[in-house]
């Protein structure tokens, strides 16, 4: 660690009354800005610059459902108030920043073998769990995030816009085969919202040294959504072992299947059967959302980071990762029988 501040502004510190140590940034985190501290005393914090985007009214969400998860001793981390009982701090240029408990733990960009799926299967599904018979529930927002009919329009709105793009052929013609795909794609029957994490990314687990999942974490996401659209999106995540920045993917039958099985040790006592027959076709759709999504801001060129060190331009990355997820969503496609057989293994008729 660096015996540096200079990052963090010493009125953050101020109200939080913590004696700076050392701090680092963290290794991971498209959205926030955040550092590990070390305090004199020899505790760790997380500090968190929150990005423009984000509210600073979802702390108080967060505050809510971190506080259901300690009720029910589920690991997670925790807003620390500051001095005078605030989840944040704002400054003079109108962002917020706030501070949360450390946990120690190790997060991947792609799961390392199988059976770090299965922990990440049972980790999501206690969280999930903990929304069940919970009177807190309407406090919570409904999320909106997943939405393919929107998203398709988006592209096709871009497609329209920005025809003058130095790339536009490339990309029009992958936007073609991504909104012909979309068109076979059912929709599965609406479910009733659930308590769920919003974005179950493999990076949004923290691991320990003994590969068994801690917990979740960047917990700004956490809403009421359709369980379908969240499990297509953790298994989307989680079952591509060559992730994001490559456009060479494919859909693990083995991830998936430990995955699913992790679920269900927890997830066979509250899923509903309903549930249980839109995940194929949830993670399905999902792949073929982001893909609409990415290959929309390769032409745009505003929404996704990017890495310069990798691709020489925003647009050719964003290029890359929407073929990453439809090629995915194709390999899926192909192997769907087989997809559906596993559900239909681990679950069997032991749902609602």
């Amino acid at each position: 660690m660096r015996a540096d501040s200079d990052a963090i502004p010493p009125e953050i510190l101020e109200a939080y009354d913590l004696e700076l140590q050392t701090f680092e940034r963290a290794p991971s985190g498209l959205i926030n800005q955040t550092w590990i501290v070390e305090t004199r005393s020899a505790e760790r914090y997380v500090v968190q610059q929150l990005h423009a985007l984000i509210p600073p009214a979802v702390n108080e969400r967060i505050q809510i459902v971190t506080a259901r998860l300690r009720q029910l001793s589920i690991c997670t981390p925790l807003l620390i108030p500051t001095t005078n009982g605030d989840t944040y701090v704002g400054v003079s240029d109108g962002v917020s920043w706030r501070v949360l408990t450390y946990v120690q733990g190790t997060s991947f960009d792609t799961v390392p073998d199988a059976n770090y799926a299965r922990e990440a299967g049972r980790v999501l599904a206690r969280f999930h769990a903990a929304g069940v018979d919970w009177d807190m529930l309407g406090a919570l927002p409904l999320s909106t995030a997943h939405d393919l009919p929107r998203h398709l329009d988006a592209l096709c709105a871009a497609l329209k816009s920005e025809s003058l793009h130095n790339d536009y052929a490339n990309i029009a013609k992958l936007a073609d085969e991504i909104l012909s795909f979309a068109r076979t794609l059912t929709t599965p029957v609406p479910n009733s919202p659930r308590l769920v994490h919003g974005d179950p990314k493999i990076s949004n687990i923290l691991f320990g040294a003994n590969g068994g999942a801690v917990c979740l974490v960047d917990l700004d996401t956490v809403g009421l959504m359709d369980l379908v659209w969240e499990l297509g999106d953790a298994f989307r995540s989680w079952c591509n072992r060559s992730g994001e920045d490559t456009a060479s993917t494919e859909f693990s039958l083995e991830i998936f299947e430990y995955a699913l099985s992790g679920y269900a040790e927890y997830g066979h006592h509250f899923i509903r059967s309903q549930e249980v027959a839109g995940i194929v076709c949830g993670i399905l759709t999902i792949y073929v959302e982001l893909a609409a999504r990415f290959c929309a801001d390769a032409l745009l060129e505003h929404y996704f980071v990017w890495d310069p060190t990798q691709f020489s331009t925003r647009s050719a990355h964003n290029l890359t990762r929407a073929r990453g997820q439809f090629n995915a969503a194709k390999d899926l496609a192909s192997k769907r029988a087989d997809a559906e057989r596993i559900v239909e293994r681990v679950f069997g008729s032991g749902v609602s």
